[in-house]
C-alpha cells in the first residue's frame, strides 16, 4: 500500500499537535522550582525578621532593620521572577503576550492599593500590632486571587497550586493574634521550599494542564 492511500488518522495528528503545543508552553513557561525557591527564601527570611521585632521574646530588632530586610528579600523575589519570566517569554507573539502584559501589571496596581489603604488605616491611629493582621493578609488575598486567576486564564497547575497555597496561609494567620500570625509567613516559605522538592521529584504532580483538551 503506497504512503498516499494510507488512511491519515485525524484524533492521531491532532494529538501530536497538542503534544507539540504542550511541549512548546512548558519550554517557555517561568521554572516553577524556581519561583518556589525564591519566593520560599523571601518570606522565611522577611517574616522571621519581623516576628523577631514584635514577639515578645525579649529580642529588640528594629523595626526599620526589619523593614528594610523584607523589602530586600521581597524586591529579590519579584526581580528573580520577572527576569526569569520574561527571559523564557522571550521570542514570542499573540493575544498570550498582551493577556500576560496585562495580567503582570495589575500587580503593583493591587499592592499599590494595598499599600495606600494600609498607611490610611494607620494613619487613623491603629496599633501596629493590630494592623499585622492586614500586612499579612492583605498580600496573601491579592497574591492568592491573582494567582488562581492566572491559572484559569492559562489553564495552569502550577499557579493554582501556589494561589491556593498563598490563601490557605492567609485563612492560617487570621486564626492565631499577631504577633504570632507572622509565624504564618514562615510557614507558608517553608511550604514553598517544600512545593520547589515535590516539583522536582513528582512534575506531574505540580505542573502542566489542569485540564486535559478532549479531541474527537
Amino acid at each position: 500500500m503506497s504512503a498516499e492511500s494510507r488512511a491519515v488518522d485525524p484524533a492521531a495528528i491532532l494529538r501530536a499537535i497538542a503534544d507539540d503545543s504542550s511541549k512548546a508552553k512548558t519550554a517557555m513557561a517561568p521554572s516553577a522550582r524556581l519561583l518556589y525557591v525564591a519566593w520560599g527564601a523571601a518570606w522565611i527570611v522577611s517574616f522571621a525578621a519581623l516576628f523577631l521585632t514584635f514577639a515578645p521574646t525579649g529580642l529588640s530588632f528594629p523595626l526599620v532593620a526589619a523593614l528594610i530586610i523584607a523589602v530586600v528579600c521581597v524586591g529579590a523575589a519579584i526581580v528573580i521572577s520577572t527576569v526569569h519570566s520574561v527571559r523564557r517569554g522571550t521570542g514570542t507573539r499573540g493575544p498570550s503576550v498582551v493577556q500576560g502584559a496585562i495580567f503582570g501589571n495589575i500587580y503593583p496596581v493591587a499592592f499599590a492599593l494595598i499599600g495606600l489603604l494600609g498607611w490610611r488605616l494607620a494613619s487613623t491611629g491603629i496599633p501596629v500590632d493590630v494592623m499585622l493582621s492586614y500586612w499579612m493578609a492583605g498580600p496573601c488575598l491579592v497574591i492568592g486571587a491573582l494567582s488562581v486567576a492566572g491559572a484559569v486564564l492559562w489553564n495552569d497547575r502550577s499557579q493554582l497550586v501556589f494561589g491556593v497555597w498563598i490563601l490557605v496561609v492567609g485563612l492560617g494567620s487570621l486564626a492565631v493574634p499577631p504577633p504570632y500570625n507572622l509565624l504564618a509567613g514562615i510557614v507558608g516559605g517553608m511550604g514553598f521550599l517544600g512545593l520547589a522538592i515535590i516539583e522536582t521529584a513528582k512534575p506531574a504532580l505540580m505542573s502542566g494542564p489542569i485540564t486535559a483538551a478532549v479531541h474527537g
